[in-house]
């Protein structure tokens, strides 16, 4: 029950800080305009203007309408106390029980201002400003605003604290409208800004489908055509086949024609193999290389060569030769 209790606490603190870094980040994007919130004007009843956003205060030369009493610096007395670690909203009780006790003033003759900052130890660190009560009357007077009207520490670094009374709640809760309207606008335009993002994708999507469908719709009335088309592709393959068998055919009667031109009358040929329009032969003859010449510069064949070197015959007195030539039609040069 002790450890689940701790791990409760642990995350109830943690919740809490969260929290409180949300609204210290609130805080400080109001004090630099980033945020919406309501602007205030205030007087320290020597002639001065303050434009008064958050904490931050800004001198005005216009003599602007007063709704608000600030209350200067030197008037006022500043120090910083450790509070222990508890919970956010027990801190204003926390700090006014140490405040009282840490004021030279009766608590009903004060007014206070503070600022809590969490440490890593889980304690709050405190800075505070009080101010006596008693000149608070004569400077709204002056001013010419009345007894609700807020009222501001002005702090010698840290700009314009708000005094914690009546005033500084109603700010909170019209600060609270102002950021439901600012996160209201700030959803409103990231689901825009996603809108538009995903716009490009579902208009290809709407594209795609719209492709699809009348792909679907045109591919029954596609296949007569889709089938006239195989069957003209099946002819034109036969026609190409036809016609490279045609040129493939070699007459066998022209290649004997030729070689009996190309061959003198001494060379007899005992062999004649003929592949396509690869031609070999073999035979004797009295001299091979001479032979291998005149086929050669015959018309009708190229590529003429002697795979295997020729060989002297000694029953003929010749040499036995093979040729390889390539047919390619035509007539004697």
């Amino acid at each position: 029950m002790t450890g689940k209790t701790a791990v409760q606490n642990r995350l109830a603190q943690g919740l809490d800080r969260i929290a409180w870094g949300l609204l210290d980040l609130r805080d400080r994007l109001v004090a630099r305009g980033w945020w919406p919130a309501s602007r205030t004007v205030a007087g320290d009843g020597a002639g001065a203007r303050w434009a008064i956003r958050g904490t931050r205060a800004h001198p005005l030369a216009s003599n602007g309408k007063v709704r608000a009493a600030v209350v200067a610096a030197d008037r006022c007395l500043w120090g910083q106390l450790t509070l222990p670690a508890m919970a956010r909203g027990a801190l204003p009780s926390a700090v006014n029980e140490a405040l009282y006790s840490l004021s030279p003033l009766p608590p009903d003759q004060m007014l206070c201002a503070w600022r809590a900052e969490p440490a890593a130890d889980g304690t709050w660190r405190v800075q505070w400003g009080l101010a006596p009560r008693d000149a608070l009357g004569a400077l709204r007077q002056s001013l010419g605003v009345g007894d609700s009207a807020p009222t501001f520490l002005l702090h010698p670094q840290s700009g314009a604290w708000a005094v914690r009374d009546a005033a500084f709640a109603r700010q909170r809760r019209r600060q609270a409208w102002w950021d439901a309207a600012a996160l209201l606008g700030l959803g409103v335009a990231v689901a825009s800004a996603a809108v538009l993002a995903g716009m490009p994708a579902a208009l290809q999507r709407q594209g795609v489908v719209g492709a699809m469908q009348q792909l679907q719709t045109l591919d029954p009335q596609a296949a007569p055509i889709r089938q006239q088309l195989d069957a003209l592709r099946t002819q034109a393959r036969i026609v190409e086949d036809i016609r490279a068998g045609h040129d493939a055919a070699v007459p066998a009667a022209s290649i004997i024609e030729a070689l009996a031109a190309a061959l003198p009358d001494d060379t007899v040929l005992d062999r004649i193999d003929i592949n396509g329009r690869d031609i070999r032969i073999g035979g004797l003859t009295p001299n091979a290389t001479d032979l291998l010449s005149r086929v050669a510069g015959h018309g009708a064949f190229a590529d003429a060569k002697a795979p295997n070197a020729a060989v002297r015959d000694p029953g003929s007195n010749k040499e036995r030769f093979t040729f390889e030539l390539r047919w390619k039609g035509g007539s004697a040069s």
